[in-house]
């Protein structure tokens, strides 16, 4: 679990950086198009400023509606090892 608050914050701060939205506006329970107002360009440029976050490659569309959907997909990810060289 630990781990998934460290996950949390790393999303946090690539949304702030690349959105400009406050801290406070996110949380686990942040729905990202509903809370956030994000349609399907922002959920690609999320996923892409996350690559980048975590130095992943996402080999499918990221399927989630709110963070913590978010963070266990990421978690996920490191688990299988595919990082970017």
């Amino acid at each position: 679990m630990k781990n998934n608050s460290r996950i949390e914050a790393r999303i946090k701060h690539a949304i702030v950086g690349e959105f400009r939205i406050a801290d406070r506006y996110l949380s686990s329970e942040t729905n990202f198009k509903e809370d956030l107002g994000f349609d399907d360009y922002d959920m690609l440029f999320l996923s892409l400023a996350l690559e980048d976050e975590f130095e992943l490659l996402f080999t499918e569309q990221l399927e989630f509606e709110e963070m913590r959907d978010l963070v266990k997909l990421v978690s996920d990810q490191l688990k299988t090892d595919t990082y970017i060289n």
